[in-house]
Protein backbone atom coordinates (compact mmCIF):
# COMPACT_ATOMS: atom_id res chain seq x y z
CA UNK A 1 0.00 0.00 0.00
CA UNK A 2 2.66 2.52 0.87
CA UNK A 3 4.51 2.08 -1.91
CA UNK A 4 1.42 2.65 -4.17
CA UNK A 5 1.32 6.04 -2.35
CA UNK A 6 4.68 6.94 -2.53
CA UNK A 7 4.27 6.60 -6.87
CA UNK A 8 1.11 8.63 -5.93
CA UNK A 9 2.47 11.37 -4.14
CA UNK A 10 5.86 11.65 -3.92
CA UNK A 11 7.89 12.88 -6.94
CA UNK A 12 11.02 12.20 -7.83
CA UNK A 13 11.05 9.46 -5.25
CA UNK A 14 14.70 8.09 -6.44
CA UNK A 15 16.00 11.43 -5.41
CA UNK A 16 16.37 10.92 -1.62
CA UNK A 17 19.47 13.18 -0.73
CA UNK A 18 17.07 15.93 -2.05
CA UNK A 19 15.37 18.00 0.68
CA UNK A 20 11.67 17.68 -0.69
CA UNK A 21 11.74 14.76 -1.38
CA UNK A 22 12.49 13.70 2.04
CA UNK A 23 9.57 16.12 3.24
CA UNK A 24 7.06 14.25 0.74
CA UNK A 25 8.04 11.05 2.09
CA UNK A 26 7.90 12.79 6.07
CA UNK A 27 4.71 14.05 4.85
CA UNK A 28 3.31 10.94 4.00
CA UNK A 29 4.23 9.07 6.55
CA UNK A 30 2.48 11.57 9.26
CA UNK A 31 -0.72 11.31 7.27
CA UNK A 32 -0.90 7.49 6.62
CA UNK A 33 0.07 7.59 10.54
CA UNK A 34 -3.22 9.65 11.92
CA UNK A 35 -5.19 7.91 10.05
CA UNK A 36 -4.06 3.91 10.86
CA UNK A 37 -4.03 5.45 14.77
CA UNK A 38 -7.48 6.95 14.62
CA UNK A 39 -8.43 3.69 13.21
CA UNK A 40 -7.17 1.60 16.19
CA UNK A 41 -8.23 4.28 18.39
CA UNK A 42 -11.46 4.27 18.22
CA UNK A 43 -11.54 0.52 17.33
CA UNK A 44 -9.84 -0.37 20.76
CA UNK A 45 -11.48 2.47 23.07
CA UNK A 46 -15.11 1.10 21.20
CA UNK A 47 -14.01 -2.34 21.96
CA UNK A 48 -12.69 -1.71 25.54
CA UNK A 49 -16.41 0.06 26.68
CA UNK A 50 -17.75 -2.55 25.92
CA UNK A 51 -15.72 -5.54 27.71
CA UNK A 52 -14.76 -3.06 30.61
CA UNK A 53 -11.27 -3.71 30.06
CA UNK A 54 -8.72 -0.59 30.66
CA UNK A 55 -5.94 -2.66 29.52
CA UNK A 56 -7.93 -2.34 25.52
CA UNK A 57 -9.19 1.30 26.80
CA UNK A 58 -5.31 2.56 28.47
CA UNK A 59 -4.20 1.12 24.55
CA UNK A 60 -6.19 2.84 22.56
CA UNK A 61 -5.46 6.23 23.84
CA UNK A 62 -2.41 5.33 23.40
CA UNK A 63 -3.03 5.38 19.69
CA UNK A 64 -5.01 8.67 20.26
CA UNK A 65 -1.85 9.84 21.38
CA UNK A 66 0.42 8.45 18.63
CA UNK A 67 -2.28 10.29 16.23
CA UNK A 68 -1.55 13.25 18.33
CA UNK A 69 1.93 13.07 17.62
CA UNK A 70 1.84 12.32 13.62
CA UNK A 71 -0.55 15.55 13.48
CA UNK A 72 2.17 17.57 15.14
CA UNK A 73 4.74 16.04 13.26
CA UNK A 74 2.70 16.51 10.41
CA UNK A 75 2.62 20.75 11.50
CA UNK A 76 5.71 20.77 11.44
CA UNK A 77 6.65 19.23 8.04
CA UNK A 78 4.62 21.70 6.72
CA UNK A 79 6.36 24.52 8.59
CA UNK A 80 9.68 22.95 7.32
CA UNK A 81 8.71 22.70 3.80
CA UNK A 82 9.28 26.53 3.58
CA UNK A 83 12.87 28.02 2.21
CA UNK A 84 15.39 29.81 3.54
CA UNK A 85 14.67 34.14 3.70
CA UNK A 86 16.14 36.97 5.38
CA UNK A 87 15.23 36.02 8.84
CA UNK A 88 16.40 32.42 8.68
CA UNK A 89 18.73 31.66 5.96
CA UNK A 90 19.04 28.21 6.32
CA UNK A 91 15.69 27.27 6.27
CA UNK A 92 13.09 26.13 8.66
CA UNK A 93 13.50 22.05 8.75
CA UNK A 94 14.75 22.43 12.42
CA UNK A 95 10.80 23.21 13.39
CA UNK A 96 10.46 19.35 13.23
CA UNK A 97 12.70 18.99 15.94
CA UNK A 98 10.86 21.40 18.16
CA UNK A 99 7.60 20.40 17.43
CA UNK A 100 9.38 16.34 18.28
CA UNK A 101 9.54 17.78 21.93
CA UNK A 102 5.71 18.90 21.78
CA UNK A 103 4.99 15.68 20.61
CA UNK A 104 6.97 13.63 22.91
CA UNK A 105 5.85 15.42 26.27
CA UNK A 106 2.41 15.01 25.18
CA UNK A 107 3.36 11.10 24.97
CA UNK A 108 4.78 11.01 28.15
CA UNK A 109 1.84 12.58 30.27
CA UNK A 110 -0.52 10.59 28.35
CA UNK A 111 1.29 7.53 29.49
CA UNK A 112 1.70 8.84 33.45
CA UNK A 113 -1.77 9.69 33.50
CA UNK A 114 -3.17 5.56 32.04
CA UNK A 115 -0.82 4.75 34.76
CA UNK A 116 -2.91 6.34 37.14
CA UNK A 117 -5.95 4.89 35.66
CA UNK A 118 -4.62 1.78 35.90
CA UNK A 119 -3.92 1.68 39.41
CA UNK A 120 -7.38 2.31 40.22
CA UNK A 121 -8.17 -0.71 38.36
CA UNK A 122 -6.20 -2.54 40.30
CA UNK A 123 -7.45 -1.26 43.60
CA UNK A 124 -10.95 -1.80 42.40
CA UNK A 125 -10.59 -4.32 39.98
CA UNK A 126 -13.18 -5.68 37.62
CA UNK A 127 -13.08 -8.59 35.65
CA UNK A 128 -13.43 -7.92 31.53
CA UNK A 129 -15.98 -9.01 29.61
CA UNK A 130 -13.63 -10.85 26.64
CA UNK A 131 -15.15 -11.71 23.74
CA UNK A 132 -14.28 -12.72 19.79
CA UNK A 133 -14.24 -9.36 18.76
CA UNK A 134 -12.00 -7.95 21.72
CA UNK A 135 -9.23 -10.47 20.40
CA UNK A 136 -9.38 -10.17 16.59
CA UNK A 137 -9.27 -5.95 17.50
CA UNK A 138 -5.86 -6.72 19.59
CA UNK A 139 -4.39 -8.88 16.88
CA UNK A 140 -5.59 -6.69 13.86
CA UNK A 141 -3.58 -4.03 16.01
CA UNK A 142 -0.23 -5.79 16.56
CA UNK A 143 -0.40 -6.55 12.51
CA UNK A 144 -1.12 -3.09 11.73
CA UNK A 145 1.75 -1.73 14.45
CA UNK A 146 4.19 -3.92 12.40
CA UNK A 147 3.44 -2.47 9.04
CA UNK A 148 3.69 0.91 10.47
CA UNK A 149 7.12 0.21 12.21
CA UNK A 150 8.53 -1.52 8.75
CA UNK A 151 7.30 2.07 6.68
CA UNK A 152 8.41 4.54 9.21
CA UNK A 153 11.63 2.58 9.74
CA UNK A 154 12.15 2.58 5.82
CA UNK A 155 11.18 6.46 5.78
CA UNK A 156 13.40 7.45 8.42
CA UNK A 157 16.24 5.88 7.08
CA UNK A 158 15.25 8.32 3.59
CA UNK A 159 14.81 11.27 5.48
CA UNK A 160 16.91 11.13 8.69
CA UNK A 161 14.01 12.39 10.56
CA UNK A 162 14.36 12.20 14.30
CA UNK A 163 10.25 12.08 14.93
CA UNK A 164 10.11 9.02 11.95
CA UNK A 165 12.43 7.46 14.23
CA UNK A 166 10.74 7.68 17.23
CA UNK A 167 8.20 6.92 15.51
CA UNK A 168 9.43 3.63 14.66
CA UNK A 169 10.86 2.86 18.09
CA UNK A 170 7.42 3.60 19.13
CA UNK A 171 5.54 1.32 16.88
CA UNK A 172 7.35 -1.08 18.13
CA UNK A 173 6.53 -0.27 21.44
CA UNK A 174 3.47 -0.46 20.56
CA UNK A 175 3.19 -4.37 19.56
CA UNK A 176 4.99 -5.07 22.87
CA UNK A 177 1.92 -3.61 24.65
CA UNK A 178 -1.10 -5.08 22.56
CA UNK A 179 0.61 -8.25 23.09
CA UNK A 180 1.05 -7.60 26.61
CA UNK A 181 -3.04 -6.78 26.93
CA UNK A 182 -3.80 -9.71 24.60
CA UNK A 183 -1.97 -11.96 27.20
CA UNK A 184 -3.65 -10.73 29.65
CA UNK A 185 -7.54 -11.23 28.43
CA UNK A 186 -6.08 -14.21 27.73
CA UNK A 187 -5.14 -14.90 31.21
CA UNK A 188 -8.22 -13.89 32.29
CA UNK A 189 -10.24 -15.33 30.50
CA UNK A 190 -8.64 -18.67 31.17
CA UNK A 191 -8.07 -18.15 35.45
CA UNK A 192 -10.75 -15.34 36.28
CA UNK A 193 -8.04 -13.09 37.84
CA UNK A 194 -8.16 -9.64 36.99
CA UNK A 195 -4.60 -9.06 36.06
CA UNK A 196 -5.92 -6.06 33.30
CA UNK A 197 -5.03 -3.09 35.63
CA UNK A 198 -1.69 -4.38 36.12
CA UNK A 199 -0.91 -4.99 32.44
CA UNK A 200 -2.75 -1.46 32.12
CA UNK A 201 0.74 -0.09 34.06
CA UNK A 202 2.75 -2.28 31.91
CA UNK A 203 1.35 -0.62 28.80
CA UNK A 204 1.79 3.17 30.44
CA UNK A 205 5.31 2.29 31.56
CA UNK A 206 6.31 1.45 27.31
CA UNK A 207 4.41 5.12 27.26
CA UNK A 208 6.39 6.41 29.15
CA UNK A 209 9.57 5.25 28.26
CA UNK A 210 8.67 6.06 24.54
CA UNK A 211 7.88 9.36 25.43
CA UNK A 212 11.48 9.84 27.15
CA UNK A 213 12.92 8.17 24.35
CA UNK A 214 11.40 10.45 21.80
CA UNK A 215 12.13 13.15 23.68
CA UNK A 216 16.30 12.49 24.32
CA UNK A 217 16.56 11.81 20.92
CA UNK A 218 15.63 14.94 19.73
CA UNK A 219 17.09 16.78 22.37
CA UNK A 220 20.27 14.80 21.24
CA UNK A 221 20.13 16.37 17.45
CA UNK A 222 19.26 19.79 18.70
CA UNK A 223 22.46 19.90 21.19
CA UNK A 224 24.22 18.41 17.64
CA UNK A 225 25.62 15.14 16.62
CA UNK A 226 28.21 13.94 14.12
CA UNK A 227 27.32 13.17 10.89
CA UNK A 228 27.44 9.48 9.24
CA UNK A 229 30.31 8.09 8.14
CA UNK A 230 29.33 7.73 4.72
CA UNK A 231 28.62 11.22 4.25
CA UNK A 232 31.75 12.37 5.69
CA UNK A 233 33.75 9.60 3.56
CA UNK A 234 31.98 10.46 0.24
CA UNK A 235 32.93 14.85 1.08
CA UNK A 236 36.64 13.21 1.92
CA UNK A 237 36.82 11.32 -1.40
CA UNK A 238 35.46 13.61 -3.43
CA UNK A 239 38.22 16.10 -1.95
CA UNK A 240 40.98 13.27 -2.30
CA UNK A 241 40.04 13.22 -6.11
CA UNK A 242 42.34 16.41 -6.24
CA UNK A 243 46.22 15.28 -6.02
CA UNK A 244 47.14 19.18 -5.14
CA UNK A 245 44.93 18.91 -1.66
CA UNK A 246 47.44 17.17 0.74
CA UNK A 247 44.80 16.72 3.52
CA UNK A 248 41.53 18.38 5.17
CA UNK A 249 41.00 19.59 8.40
CA UNK A 250 38.67 20.27 10.54
CA UNK A 251 35.20 18.92 8.40
CA UNK A 252 32.12 19.99 10.19
CA UNK A 253 28.41 19.30 8.75
CA UNK A 254 26.07 21.51 10.23
CA UNK A 255 22.96 20.06 9.99
CA UNK A 256 19.27 22.35 9.72
CA UNK A 257 16.80 19.68 9.16
CA UNK A 258 15.83 17.48 6.33
CA UNK A 259 19.00 16.42 5.20
CA UNK A 260 20.03 20.13 4.48
CA UNK A 261 23.05 20.69 5.76
CA UNK A 262 26.15 23.19 5.24
CA UNK A 263 29.81 21.62 5.31
CA UNK A 264 32.79 24.07 6.17
CA UNK A 265 36.62 22.37 5.83
CA UNK A 266 40.00 23.37 5.49
CA UNK A 267 41.77 22.37 2.25
CA UNK A 268 45.63 21.89 2.56
CA UNK A 269 48.38 22.13 -0.47
CA UNK A 270 51.43 24.36 -1.27
CA UNK A 271 51.29 28.00 -2.45
CA UNK A 272 52.36 27.09 -5.76
CA UNK A 273 49.55 25.08 -6.17
CA UNK A 274 47.35 27.83 -5.37
CA UNK A 275 45.77 28.16 -8.96
CA UNK A 276 44.56 24.82 -8.51
CA UNK A 277 43.67 24.52 -5.18
CA UNK A 278 41.29 27.87 -5.95
CA UNK A 279 39.31 26.15 -8.80
CA UNK A 280 39.54 22.63 -6.54
CA UNK A 281 37.38 23.87 -4.05
CA UNK A 282 35.17 25.46 -5.93
CA UNK A 283 34.77 22.17 -8.14
CA UNK A 284 34.17 20.55 -4.82
CA UNK A 285 31.46 22.61 -3.70
CA UNK A 286 29.47 21.99 -7.02
CA UNK A 287 29.84 18.66 -7.00
CA UNK A 288 28.55 17.96 -2.97
CA UNK A 289 25.66 20.72 -3.81
CA UNK A 290 24.82 18.01 -6.79
CA UNK A 291 25.22 14.73 -4.39
CA UNK A 292 23.65 16.22 -1.13
CA UNK A 293 21.91 19.66 -2.16
CA UNK A 294 24.22 21.46 0.60
CA UNK A 295 25.91 24.81 0.84
CA UNK A 296 29.73 24.45 1.05
CA UNK A 297 32.56 26.66 2.47
CA UNK A 298 36.02 26.00 1.57
CA UNK A 299 39.20 27.45 3.78
CA UNK A 300 42.22 27.07 1.46
CA UNK A 301 45.69 27.00 3.67
CA UNK A 302 49.18 27.07 2.19
CA UNK A 303 51.92 24.23 3.47
CA UNK A 304 55.34 25.20 4.69
CA UNK A 305 57.43 22.56 4.53
CA UNK A 306 60.62 22.76 6.89
CA UNK A 307 61.54 19.92 8.27
CA UNK A 308 63.71 21.36 11.03
CA UNK A 309 61.69 23.42 12.29
CA UNK A 310 58.70 21.16 12.31
CA UNK A 311 61.17 18.96 14.65
CA UNK A 312 62.16 22.13 16.81
CA UNK A 313 58.55 23.48 17.30
CA UNK A 314 57.14 19.89 18.40
CA UNK A 315 59.87 19.37 20.61
CA UNK A 316 59.01 22.84 22.24
CA UNK A 317 55.61 21.99 22.61
CA UNK A 318 56.57 18.43 23.98
CA UNK A 319 58.69 20.06 26.82
CA UNK A 320 55.81 21.76 28.16
CA UNK A 321 53.20 19.29 27.76
CA UNK A 322 55.27 16.75 30.15
CA UNK A 323 55.18 19.13 32.92
CA UNK A 324 51.34 18.44 32.84
CA UNK A 325 50.88 15.07 31.99
CA UNK A 326 52.93 12.13 29.88
CA UNK A 327 49.14 11.34 28.18
CA UNK A 328 48.68 14.38 26.01
CA UNK A 329 49.84 14.11 22.89
CA UNK A 330 50.34 16.68 19.30
CA UNK A 331 47.91 15.69 16.29
CA UNK A 332 47.68 16.62 12.70
CA UNK A 333 50.87 18.86 13.39
CA UNK A 334 51.47 21.51 10.47
CA UNK A 335 53.01 24.27 9.46
CA UNK A 336 50.81 26.82 7.88
CA UNK A 337 52.53 30.11 5.53
CA UNK A 338 50.42 33.66 6.38
CA UNK A 339 51.44 37.37 5.39
CA UNK A 340 53.20 37.95 8.09
CA UNK A 341 55.10 34.67 8.72
CA UNK A 342 53.67 31.35 9.56
CA UNK A 343 51.39 29.11 12.06
CA UNK A 344 51.94 25.79 13.93
CA UNK A 345 48.20 24.21 13.68
CA UNK A 346 47.91 21.07 15.67
CA UNK A 347 44.89 19.22 17.99
CA UNK A 348 45.99 18.87 21.37
CA UNK A 349 44.76 15.45 22.77
CA UNK A 350 44.06 15.45 26.45
CA UNK A 351 42.70 13.07 29.26
CA UNK A 352 39.35 14.25 30.48
CA UNK A 353 41.08 15.16 33.71
CA UNK A 354 43.07 18.16 32.47
CA UNK A 355 39.77 19.92 30.49
CA UNK A 356 39.94 22.57 32.97
CA UNK A 357 43.07 23.43 32.42
CA UNK A 358 43.07 23.55 28.88
CA UNK A 359 43.44 27.36 28.69
CA UNK A 360 46.18 27.08 30.58
CA UNK A 361 48.53 24.81 29.05
CA UNK A 362 47.68 26.31 25.76
CA UNK A 363 49.21 29.18 27.17
CA UNK A 364 52.19 27.91 28.21
CA UNK A 365 52.85 26.43 24.89
CA UNK A 366 51.73 29.68 22.84
CA UNK A 367 54.06 31.56 25.04
CA UNK A 368 56.90 28.91 24.91
CA UNK A 369 56.90 29.21 21.10
CA UNK A 370 56.63 32.45 20.85
CA UNK A 371 59.73 33.20 22.82
CA UNK A 372 62.11 31.35 20.84
CA UNK A 373 59.84 31.60 17.79
CA UNK A 374 58.16 35.56 17.53
CA UNK A 375 57.06 35.09 14.15
CA UNK A 376 55.07 32.07 14.76
CA UNK A 377 51.30 32.13 15.65
CA UNK A 378 50.04 29.29 17.26
CA UNK A 379 46.22 27.31 16.05
CA UNK A 380 45.91 24.95 19.16
CA UNK A 381 42.94 23.01 18.66
CA UNK A 382 42.31 21.00 22.27
CA UNK A 383 39.62 18.07 22.08
CA UNK A 384 39.40 15.03 24.93
CA UNK A 385 38.14 12.57 21.97
CA UNK A 386 38.32 12.32 18.52
CA UNK A 387 37.38 11.17 15.30
CA UNK A 388 40.38 10.79 12.63
CA UNK A 389 39.87 12.41 9.39
CA UNK A 390 42.27 11.37 6.77
CA UNK A 391 42.32 11.66 3.04
CA UNK A 392 42.93 7.93 1.10
CA UNK A 393 45.00 7.68 -1.85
Amino acid sequence: MMSLFVKLFVSNKEDVSNPSVKKAYATLSSVVGILLNMFLCMAKIAVGLLSHSVAISADGFNNLSDAGTSLVSLLGFKVAEYGGGSTHPFGHGRIEWIMGIFASIAVLLMGIKLAGTSVDAITDPHEPMISAVSVIVLILSILVKAYMYCYNKRFAAITDSETLKATAADCIGDVIATVTVLVSTAITYATHFAVDGYCGVLVSVFNIFAGVKSLWEVLGRIMGKSADTDTKNTILQTAGAYPEIISVHDLMLHDYGFGYFVVSMRIEGYKKDSGKLYTASHQISFELYQKFHCDCFIQIDYLLHDEALTHTITEQIYSVLKKYSDEIRVDNFRLIENGSGFSAAFDMVYPAGLQKREDEIRNSITEKVRSENPECHLAIKGIIRRERLSLHR
